[in-house]
């Protein structure tokens, strides 16, 4: 009899921690992280102290009411100067465009919003050109700025300006294998004056050799879901950088160039986020002289 209580109740113990952990996992889908990282520059007159910018990636037209209800309260509370997305605002294995759009129509409503394409967007315009097509007219027509190796000159109400350069996806122009070489040759294409303040978003944080190379101040990318399943705060595997991915999620250096990563939002191939939140990032300019 003893041994029989004793085996219920190790039974019971191992079913309320196997409940719990299921439990946890399931409420790290749908809470998302909020994490703040100071830019300090000397590169910036003051008039661009607490300059504000929030970094959205990976929705993967994700559409969970609970999730964009908490990123557009975080968005209206902390209001941002400018919102950007470094790719992969839709999925190419479970297309919804309307979800992307109506999102974005949301974040139009906050700030000046900034897009450029990730893997996904490439693959959707390769089979399905005409679901790109409307994702990129339907997000021009909100107002959204699409930047295809190009830039735009971000101006404050002092009247001084930085640059915002946005690379198109390097699976565009090929598979994972070209992604080194595409961004090399991309960011070679762009003429950055290294003089001037320069922003980059850029869907892979893989290449941030590349980024350092160009000494390139601040990047902004994603792609990598923080891993999308960690294990005791290691991300397993991550797109194009394969086992144990040093480059997952939040503030990285090299060089005079810092590389921030989202964890996005939403998921591909693996539907599910195990111990690896969605991700809301703010970066906010110090300059030198404050």
């Amino acid at each position: 009899m003893k041994k029989v209580r004793r085996r219920k109740i190790a039974l019971s113990i191992i079913s309320i921690i196997l409940v719990c952990s299921i439990g946890y996992l399931l409420y790290g889908n749908f809470y998302v992280d909020i994490q703040h990282f100071d830019i300090n520059t000397d590169k910036l007159p003051d008039s661009f102290n607490n300059y504000l910018i929030a970094h959205i990636a990976d929705y993967h037209n994700r559409g969970s009411a609970l999730v964009d209800k908490q990123i557009l309260s975080s968005l209206q509370e902390e209001k941002p100067d400018i919102i950007v997305i470094t790719g992969d605002l839709i999925d190419c294995e479970k297309l919804d465009v309307d979800k992307a759009l109506s999102f974005a129509d949301e974040l139009c409503d906050i700030a000046p919003v900034y897009f450029v394409a990730g893997n996904h967007e490439a693959n959707v315009s390769k089979f399905n050109f005409t679901d790109f097509c409307y994702l990129i007219n339907g997000l021009k027509e909100l107002g959204v700025t699409f930047l295809r190796n190009d830039f735009v000159k971000i101006s404050n109400e002092a009247g001084d300006t930085f640059n915002l350069y946005g690379i198109h996806d390097p699976y565009f122009y090929g598979g994972y294998e070209q992604v080194f070489q595409r961004t090399e040759i991309l960011c070679d294409e762009l003429d950055m004056n290294i003089d001037e303040f320069n922003v980059l978003l850029a869907h892979h944080p893989e290449t941030l050799a590349v980024y350092k190379k160009f000494k390139i101040d601040v990047v902004f990318s994603g792609h990598a879901h923080g891993g999308q399943i960690t294990l005791f705060g290691t991300p397993i595997v991550a797109p194009d950088q394969k086992l144990f991915p040093p480059y997952t999620e939040g503030l990285y250096r090299a060089g005079v160039t810092k590389l921030i990563v989202s964890r996005g939002i939403g998921y591909s191939n693996f539907p599910l986020r195990a111990f690896c939140n969605p991700h809301l990032v703010y970066a906010e300019f110090k300059t030198k002289s404050t």
